[in-house]
């Protein structure tokens, strides 16, 4: 039979789509406990941490004011990050009516789908449906990506752009017919992550970009990411669409806070550059920070992750790699090195490049999988059996620690726990016999259920024993001025103004010294104070004319009690408190 160009390119595209839909189970059970977990445990417990209340807080004001160009905290202008996530936030809780915990959070559960989605995606077009599914599970259910997706912070705003942004760069190295298609869209992205954190979310994407053309020394691959595109175009008027109504409503003073003091001050720790909002050094952690703690955040697919990167290492002297070997490792290492030179460090910070390293360990996986079925692949047994020992000892061991912990009954502690068992029994037998495809399902199986245990009976209670009462104190406060108290706020941090914003509904006015709060507390009439509890105890409590009101807060360990205000009344809200 003859075989015209038009028969070749149909057997090509029949072949290639046989190989995309391989493994497409594994795809729709990644994309449904996406669903699933992303959804979960999102309202059942108070905003935790240093940073959800006051990201709340400068939510519900810009969802109250419709001001989408200058964040406020407390009525003042907060310029820490731009306003990508705060806007996203604002138009949901607009959307529920709402500025619960769970409405705070959806924006970050959203991002993450999206971010597990496209590295489905990534993974689905380079590979198979497989690998798609092992890279967005990997992604969704690493420890600090699942943390942060459930949390109301900026930095999911920024992963999820440079997830995006890092894909479409690396689709435009390793697909040259479709880099026109590519590169405009890969411009556009670096936009969105120009809003989501300023000048650091293009730093992140431009670098390992930067390093790869160096690399490749190809003039058309420069010239095709650098010619003039309507992607460019975008980017300038994603920037410039809140660059210059930022600089028309504050001049240079905002421009300054946002570009120099909150990105180079921050990044040097330099004390000429204090920014105005945040505290400058808070955050400040040894080189090796992220090279000590990433490891633990990439539980429990380390092993994994471990061997699929050092798969990039070139094997032989003047072995010339392709982008598509080298790119995403690239782009890991050279961000963490970036990273660790900056004094301040937190993990969030480097959450960026996780999605696409999960990423380009799905590709190695699925390479290898079919070679391991025709002979031994030791290196990707030991890993394998590695990853399923860990996680078989916390799907069996967790429920246990829920019914001691959390009061679980302890048939279902045992139900739990046998289920998991019979799992790890299935996945380690299906692994000997090598078939990795349906071992690697039962253990991602496990690992959900997990997680769903997490969810539902951890998460509340670790939130009853240590967070849900760092909320009493603005709760209190909001009753006595329900009853006709005046409620002000001395010293308080953006933590504790955040959490004010939410529960008072209105800024707080502040007396932010000794002599304006002792005014306030001998007024005659009802004044409650929320004030910082050091500088209460260190300066006022000995002089000041108010009594301490218990709250639930009052009974928390020191380290945690310091996070919440000491509720002060004069004597006039004392008596009216006391029904006097």
């Amino acid at each position: 039979m003859l075989r015209t160009p038009f028969h070749v390119h149909a057997m090509a595209t029949l072949k290639v789509s046989g190989r995309r839909i391989l493994g497409w189970r594994t795809l729709a059970w990644t994309l449904a406990a996406a669903l699933l977990l992303s959804g979960l445990g999102l309202g059942n417990h108070e905003l935790w941490d240093y940073h959800e209340p006051y990201v709340g807080g400068i939510v519900r004001e810009m969802a109250s004011s419709g001001d989408w160009i200058v964040p406020t905290l407390n009525g003042q202008p907060y310029l820490e990050k731009p306003p990508l996530f705060y806007a996203l936030g604002a138009l949901v809780c607009r959307a529920t009516g709402s500025f619960d915990p769970w409405a705070l959070r959806l924006p970050s559960a959203l991002l993450a789908l999206a971010t597990v989605a496209w590295s489905s995606f990534l993974g689905w077009r380079l590979s198979s449906a497989r690998a798609g599914g092992w890279a967005g599970f990997m992604v969704g259910t690493g420890v600090l990506f699942f943390q942060v997706g459930h949390m109301a912070v900026v930095d999911m705003a920024l992963t999820a752009a440079v997830s995006f942004s890092l894909g479409l760069a690396f689709l435009a190295l390793v697909e040259p017919a479709y880099r026109a298609r590519w590169v405009p869209w890969f411009w556009a992205s670096l936009g969105l992550a120009f809003l989501a954190k300023g000048l650091v979310g293009p730093v992140l994407v431009a670098l390992p970009v930067a390093a790869t053309l160096l690399i490749e020394r190809n003039p058309e691959l420069l010239r095709a990411f650098l010619r003039p595109n309507a992607g460019m175009a975008a980017a300038v008027l994603l920037a410039l669409g809140w660059a210059v109504p930022l600089g028309l409503r504050g001049g240079r003073e905002f421009l300054t806070e946002v570009f120099v003091r909150n990105t180079v001050g921050r990044f040097l720790a330099d004390p000429n550059l204090v920014p105005r909002t945040g505290r400058l050094g808070e955050h400040v952690e040894p080189f090796l920070f992220y090279v000590q703690r990433v490891p633990g955040n990439l539980l429990p697919w380390l092993g994994i992750w471990v061997a699929a990167l050092g798969s990039a290492l070139p094997r032989r002297r003047r072995h010339h790699l392709s982008p598509r070997s080298y790119f995403l490792p690239l782009a890991f290492g050279l961000i963490l090195l970036l990273l660790s030179f900056s004094a301040e460090k937190r993990m969030v910070y480097i959450l960026p490049v996780f999605p696409i390293s999960f990423v380009h360990a799905a590709l190695w996986l699925d390479t290898r999988v079919p070679r391991a079925r025709r002979r031994v692949d030791r290196t990707l047994m030991a890993v394998l059996g590695l990853t399923f020992l860990l996680v078989g000892i916390l799907g069996v061991g967790f429920p246990w620690v829920v019914m001691d912990r959390a009061g679980l009954p302890w048939p279902a502690a045992l139900t739990m726990a046998a289920a998991s068992l019979v799992l790890s029994v299935l996945s380690l037998r299906l692994l000997w016999r090598r078939d990795f495809p349906g071992a690697l399902d039962l253990a991602m199986a496990q690992w959900t259920g997990f997680l769903v245990v997490f969810l539902v009976f951890a998460v509340p209670q670790w939130d009853r024993e240590n967070w849900a009462p760092l909320a009493d104190p603005y709760a209190a406060a909001l009753r006595l001025e329900r009853a006709g108290t005046r409620v002000v706020g001395g010293r308080l941090s953006e933590t504790q103004l955040g959490f004010a914003s939410l529960r008072l509904r209105h800024p707080l006015p502040m007396a932010d010294d000794a002599a304006t709060l002792g005014r306030e507390l001998a007024s005659d009439r009802p004044v409650a104070a929320l004030v910082e509890p050091q500088w209460w105890t260190a300066e006022l409590a000995a002089a000041a004319p108010g009594t301490v009101r218990p709250t639930a807060a009052s009974i928390l360990r020191p380290s945690l009690r310091s996070r919440a205000p000491v509720l002060v009344l004069n004597p006039a809200a004392l008596r009216r408190a006391e029904g006097r």
